[in-house]
């Protein structure tokens, strides 16, 4: 994990989690020019991804990030978001004691202590787009393009050219594998949770909400893919996690 930090320190500190192939600085540069408020922000580079070594596994990410956050004295923080692959170590700063998030964003997690037909749909998924990458040299993809747009694809495209076939299977692994608890009222009060409806994430999920947190309203984006709601309304989307904030 390599951490960027952005913003005075005596702001209200941010942690910005994104999702796979899309790196720290990616998720900041989409997201602050879109926020009205001052705050700090923390957007790690998750392993494989921009200046970060490789995936080795999401508890390893969650132990380096919070490493940093008792190092440099961020243990109250604003907002806790995170996107598919980061909300694998998010949920771990979740029901940490020793980080207090005041509110909590959610966007497309497989809340499943275990998947294996999901995890082996992505390896064989991202394991063919890195095969064609390298055969192609490309620096877009149509499926990609037609899912989230020609800006965002070209993000994912730029980060799958680093990151390696190892990296590849522990990502997965990290997106299916949930340590599931049930979720404290004070915890289901923070915790705003969303699904694009298409979202392969979301039918994997459905029997954890009614189990951990049944007291979460979860939204579901109409005709959305998997955080394609934020790929293509990034300000609104933006609007709305300030609001919530």
């Amino acid at each position: 994990m390599y951490i960027n930090e952005y913003g005075d320190p005596s702001n209200p500190a941010v942690i910005m989690l994104s999702p796979m192939l899309i790196s720290g600085s990616d998720i900041y540069g989409l997201m602050t020019p879109y926020l009205k408020g001052e705050y700090f922000i923390i957007a790690p580079d998750q392993g494989g991804h921009g200046k970060a070594g490789n995936y080795v596994s999401a508890a390893e990410e969650y132990r380096e990030l919070k490493k940093y956050l008792l190092q440099s004295g961020h243990t109250e923080i604003k907002l806790l978001y995170g996107a598919s692959l980061g909300v694998a170590v998010g949920w771990r700063l979740f029901f940490d004691p020793d980080i207090n998030a005041e509110h909590v964003w959610f966007d497309g997690v497989a809340l499943t202590k275990s998947s294996m037909i999901m995890e082996q749909i992505m390896k064989q998924t991202f394991m063919k787009k890195k095969k064609e990458l390298d055969r192609t040299h490309m620096d877009s993809s149509d499926s990609l393009t037609k899912m989230y747009g020609e800006y965002f694809s070209k993000l994912m495209i730029k980060n799958l050219e680093r990151v390696t076939p190892r990296d590849i299977d522990a990502i997965c692994y990290a997106c299916c594998h949930y340590d599931l608890k049930p979720l404290s009222d004070e915890q289901q009060q923070k915790l705003h949770l969303e699904y694009g409806e298409e979202d392969f994430d979301l039918n994997a999920s459905r029997k954890a909400f009614k189990q951990y947190l049944p007291k979460v309203k979860v939204v579901i984006r109409k005709g959305y893919p998997h955080c394609g709601y934020m790929a293509a309304h990034t300000k609104e989307y933006v609007e709305e996690i300030e609001n919530f904030m």
